[in-house]
């Protein structure tokens, strides 16, 4: 009897677990949506005090943020203006680490949809001034999604010029000659000339030959026409005499 009593129980729990699979079929779990951001305190909380855990656990969160279920959630379905606040969280925790910055620069920076860059940017020029090694890169690419995704080139040469000014020796010049190059882009043939030419008198003697070369190059190549080239003598020094 007891061995009936087992077996039927196990064929009554086979019946409802297939009725409840059959019914349950093709039913997927929705997605929220990026959750409101915690304090900082409370993230902290969530490891235990260990802001580093807290720090790696979000930022798997943030990696693998719409994708659950077997579902992949487009770019453009992510409400970027809180995924900015839980990059800022994440700065809160840990200032020098470059994993935040590299997901919001190439992942989610890689959206489609130019309005939703505008956190992306700000969070990338934020975090682009710190005084640390190579943080400024961060800043250059807030000028690159400025000037070439949006196309705010107003927004591109003010962050142009805030690179340009955190130039030291050791970095490449072309990060002091981006305001140059946006000022190209605005059509301001003038305002570029004016900027490469005064960088080319203060500041040649402490640039390495290769960026001096690069410099006189594009103003040679890029911002004089052919005919006005063929009389400047930066661009044929054996004619200055």
């Amino acid at each position: 009897m007891q061995r009936i009593t087992i077996f039927t129980l196990c064929v009554l729990a086979f019946l409802v677990h297939t009725a409840f699979s059959i019914s349950a079929w093709g039913i997927k779990p929705s997605w929220a949506n990026v959750p409101p951001v915690p304090t900082e305190e409370s993230a902290a909380m969530m490891a235990l005090g260990d802001e580093q855990l807290a720090y790696r656990m979000i930022g798997l969160t943030i990696q693998n943020l719409g994708d659950i279920g077997g579902n992949i959630t487009p770019l453009y379905q992510y409400n970027f203006d809180r995924l900015g606040r839980w990059f800022f969280l994440e700065d809160r925790l840990d200032m020098r680490s470059n994993f935040i910055p590299f997901l919001a620069a190439y992942y989610f920076g890689g959206s489609q949809e130019p309005e939703d860059l505008g956190p992306i940017i700000e969070y990338l020029s934020v975090i682009g001034q710190r005084p640390y090694t190579d943080k400024w890169r961060w800043l250059a690419h807030a000028v690159y999604l400025s000037r070439f995704r949006q196309h705010d080139l107003d927004k591109a040469m003010g962050l142009a010029h805030v690179l340009a000014g955190m130039w030291q020796p050791g970095m490449p010049a072309w990060v002091r000659q981006m305001p140059a190059f946006v000022s190209l882009q605005q059509g301001d043939k003038v305002a570029a000339y004016a900027f490469l030419m005064s960088l080319l008198k203060d500041e040649s003697q402490n640039m390495h030959p290769n960026e001096v070369n690069f410099t006189v190059g594009y103003i040679c190549e890029r911002l004089l026409d052919p005919a006005e080239a063929a009389k400047h003598p930066l661009c044929n020094p054996k004619k200055e005499n």
